[in-house]
């Protein structure tokens, strides 16, 4: 039973993570003593193939481009042992571990599952952006090659019933985190929740996870509208596809009012657009607002 790693300054991704890998440490670290000195720790023992406490290696397994400027990678744990998988909660992210002859940092990315592809342990989806030292990194990447992960991190908890309805705010990349919460509310046929999801992207190719959007329509409690940017004239919409072709204003959210204590607002996208939309939920007078 060995202590926990005690992360460095360039283990901070400086995005303002909820928790903060110090703060993880802080609490693996109690969760050590705990267990050391006879108390019941056992959270911090739970079988994971990716460590809190250390950098695991995984071997990128496919690449697929997916739209202009982004990728998803598939990720497979390195090690031989086969029976313990990658697992994390609806919301949680990574950290990636980059190191080259100049710096060491890291970057946080969440995680999605692969259906249907049992070989694999998880995939993200990266956007390049044209001096982003990382997302250059991680574009570039080829089949076979290792990349060191460590998590899984985060502070939301899907709670059902909790609240009556759950409004997710999206932009770009964004709404990765989002995914996975939508899945695990939807998947529960006793969870009476309604989702209501706002997604903000640049144009139609844009438009990330849509065919997986898109097949949820099905469901009476979820619902979504996809705002655009940059409209383009004679593009192909699927049936019925509830795309919007202005930005996303306050005039569409508040088709949703009066808002109450049973509501929870959902917000990732760039600092200024999470800040753009907490100040407006504020003057709303929205308490229940979570950021990733």
């Amino acid at each position: 039973m060995n202590p926990p790693e005690e992360p460095s300054k360039e283990d901070c991704c400086n995005s303002g993570c909820n928790p903060c890998i110090f703060e993880v440490y802080e609490k693996q670290l109690l969760l050590y003593k705990k267990r050391k000195e006879g108390e019941n720790a056992s959270e911090l023992f739970f079988p994971n193939a990716i460590s809190q406490l250390h950098y695991t290696q995984f071997t990128v397994v496919d690449i697929a481009e997916i739209c202009e400027a982004h990728k998803l990678l598939t990720f497979k744990l390195k090690s031989s042992d086969k029976n313990i998988r990658v697992t994390w909660k609806p919301g949680d992210h990574f950290l990636l571990k980059f190191t080259n002859a100049n710096c060491s940092c890291t970057r946080a990315y969440t995680p999605l599952k692969q259906k249907n592809n049992t070989g694999t342990d998880f995939s993200i989806i990266i956007k390049r952006y044209k001096n982003g030292l990382v997302s250059n990194y991680l574009y570039n990447l080829k089949s076979g090659q290792d990349v060191l992960w460590r998590g899984p991190y985060g502070a939301y908890e899907v709670i059902p019933n909790k609240f009556s309805r759950i409004f997710m705010i999206a932009q770009g990349t964004g709404i990765v985190p989002f995914m996975s919460i939508i899945e695990s509310i939807l998947e529960n046929e006793d969870d009476m929740t309604k989702l209501i999801l706002c997604y903000c992207c640049r144009n139609v190719d844009s438009i990330l996870l849509r065919t997986e959007l898109y097949s949820m329509k099905c469901y009476w409690n979820f619902t979504y509208s996809v705002f655009l940017s940059d409209f383009k004239q004679n593009v192909v919409y699927k049936y019925q596809e509830p795309i919007v072709n202005h930005k996303l204003n306050k005039e569409e959210l508040l088709k949703f009012v009066p808002f109450s204590e049973k509501d929870q607002f959902l917000l990732c996208g760039s600092t200024q657009f999470m800040e753009h939309f907490k100040l407006w939920l504020k003057i709303q007078e929205v308490e229940n607002v979570f950021t990733f």
